[in-house]
Order: C-alpha cells, then structure tokens, then sequence
C-alpha cells in the first residue's frame, strides 16, 4: 500500500523564475504607462484638499470625475460629443482625401509638382486659426466651415507625407520591378503605393490629432455645440468643475483617435518591420 502511494505521487515541478517574470513582463509595461498619470492625479487631489489651490479655480480630480458623471446622466456630454466628433471626422475624411490624391498627383508627374507645390508651401505656413474669419465669411458660421476649416489643418501633414512617401521609394526596387515587367498602373499599385504606405500612415496619424485640436478653436469661436463650446460656455460662468470635464474629454478623444489610427496602421502595414 505504502508503495502504491509513493508510486502515485509526483516531484514538485521547480518554479522557473526566469518564466515568471516574462509572463508578468506585459502586465508590468502596462502598467508602468499608467503609474505617472495615476501620481499626477493624486498628487492634484492632496495639494487641492489640503486647501494649497483654491478649488474654485482648479477643482480636484474627484470633482470633475462627479460633474463628469452628472453630464454623462443628464445626456448633455453625449450631444455635444456627439457634434465633436462628426465635425472631427468629417474634416479628417475630406483632408485624406483631397491629401492622398494631391500627393500621388504631385509625386507622379513633374509638371504638376512644379504647378502645385508652390501653392502648398504658400499655404503651409499660413495659421489655421488665422484663416478662419475667411471661412467664416465665404461658407458661414455653421458646420460647412467648420469641417472645412479642420480639413485645412488636416491636409498638409497627409500630402507632405504622401509626396515624400512616394519619392522615397528606392530607386532599385523601382528598377527590379520594371524589369520584370511592371509598368503604368501596375508599377503604382504594386510597388510605390505600397511602398509609401508607411510615411502616410504616418502622415494622417499626425493628423488626428490635429482635427481634435482645430475642432476646439473652431468650436469655442463660433458654434451652440460641441465640446469645444460646452468648454468656453462653462468658463463664462465660472463652471470650472465642467470646464475641466470638457477639456478631459477632449484629451480622451484625441487619444482615442491616436489609439485608432495606430491600430489602423499596426493592421494594414503588418508586414512592415518599423510598425
């Protein structure tokens, strides 16, 4: 009997150490990325509660989490977010668009680089919220400019990066492909485009976060909506509390579409090894 039972037990299986700590590695990394935003905030919470600031011009985190709450109930956040974020994306879109296509256009022919690309760098440097009163003027103070306005911002990063995107292409690989027969439409679609697919990926990431912070300006100069305007509306009286819940809602949705448009990029360039 006593040698059945020590024939049915096992040895302990050591515990590798080295294993261990590759496994928790990612829970780890994660959460390293929040630890400084996590002490920032309770740093903000104990100067505030200890009276260091005066609530009323910097509310603690606490208190903004509770107005964040009140306009998640009452259904206000959702309509101004709402508004936000169709302006957003309708800006964006346009600017990919028009940013993509001008770009290809200039990368593929000289003639069209030397008629566009003195305008782009004409235009470039002009400040968007400089243009706007323009905008304002030829396509009134409703959503119109204000899409368009967000496409002005958003357009530059894109085509710039499609240009050079499609201009650094290696020359070798241009060459290997034409002798193997790749030519006109073909030569486009299965080694430039592909090709600069990298740097304007990148391009119109850059841009997202551009839409977000055009989408603010537009929004606190003219508009009844949006989270732009519940901002500004809540400082002309002196609602700090949901002043700094609007501005904590645009720092979430800019990063969302950051969180987006890399995962877009991580998706469609995965066999790219700088992704």
């Amino acid at each position: 009997m006593d040698g059945s039972v020590k024939g049915l037990s096992r040895p302990a299986v050591p515990v590798n150490k080295t294993d261990l700590l590759c496994s928790l590695r990612p829970l780890l990394n994660k959460t390293k990325k929040v630890l400084s935003p996590l002490i920032c905030l309770m740093i903000w919470e104990l100067i505030v509660r200890l009276e260091f600031i005066n609530p009323f011009f910097c509310p603690a985190p606490t208190s903004i989490v509770r107005e964040l709450y009140s306009l998640v109930c009452t259904g206000e956040l959702w309509m101004h977010l709402y508004d936000s974020v169709t302006r957003a994306l309708c800006g964006y879109s346009l600017a990919a668009l028009a940013g993509v296509g001008v770009g290809l256009l200039v990368a593929w022919s000289r003639f069209m680089e030397d008629l566009i690309d003195p305008l782009i760098e004409l235009v470039r440097p002009v400040s968007t919220f400089a243009v706007i009163p323009i905008f304002f003027i030829w396509f009134g103070i409703g959503d119109v400019s204000k899409v368009l306005i967000i496409a002005k911002a958003c357009f530059f990063p894109i085509v710039l990066n499609t240009i050079a995107g499609i201009k650094g292409v290696d020359p070798k690989l241009i060459q290997a492909a034409r002798s193997l027969g790749a030519e006109g439409v073909a030569l486009w679609t299965r080694v430039l485009i592909p090709s600069a697919l990298p740097m304007i990926s990148t391009g119109m990431r850059v841009a997202t976060s551009m839409s977000v912070t055009t989408l603010v300006g537009v929004e606190m100069l003219s508009a009844d909506s949006g989270i732009g305007f519940m901002v500004i509306d809540a400082q002309r009286v002196f609602a700090t509390e949901k002043m700094f819940a609007g501005i904590l809602i645009l720092s979430a949705l800019g990063f969302f579409f950051d969180r987006v448009a890399r995962l877009v990029q991580h998706r469609v360039l995965v066999w790219h090894k700088g992704v």
